[in-house]
């Protein structure tokens, strides 16, 4: 079991460090970094410089957070949009922030391919369409994208 040093609520240079230290493993939203350093024990004061520091140094952007989050989920993961929208509500990114960054990565990348290529390969071990459309369902995709999807598999 790991020994937790005793924190200095008030200690902004230990905050700092902890910010850093957190931030250095990924990339983090405003409210995550605020709510990780929070779990610590720091006050809400130190805190708020903290934050505003780390925004002045581009260290944290929740535009870019959410941008980056969303390519990533969706590219590498095979997420759908909706499970994207859901995690970055939950690490506490601003709406019109995740609506934005949802818009400009469907412009990059084609939705319907990745869709498609996880049905079809679903649909090949399981054989059964409605357990597919489920399945492209619990990973986060819309039911339009996956009607599409489905036709295109049955080949209508």
């Amino acid at each position: 079991m790991k020994k937790h040093k005793k924190i200095n609520p008030k200690d902004e240079k230990a905050a700092e460090k902890s910010a850093l230290n957190l931030i250095k493993y990924r990339a983090r939203s405003e409210k995550e970094l605020s709510d990780r350093l929070k779990e610590k024990g720091f006050d809400e004061e130190v805190i708020d410089k903290v934050i505003e520091k780390c925004k002045k140094s581009g260290l944290i952007d929740d535009k870019l957070f959410a941008y980056l989050y969303t390519y990533d989920k969706l590219t590498l993961d095979k997420k759908g949009p909706m499970f994207i929208q859901h995690e970055l509500k939950r690490l506490g990114v601003d709406e019109r922030l995740i609506f934005e960054a949802l818009e400009k990565v469907k412009n990059e990348v084609d939705i319907n391919v990745i869709a498609l290529e996880l049905a079809k390969n679903y649909y090949e071990r399981k054989q059964d369409v409605l357990k597919t459309k489920a399945y492209l369902y619990r990973r986060g995709f819309e039911p339009d994208i996956i009607n599409s999807v489905i036709e295109n598999l049955r080949g209508d």
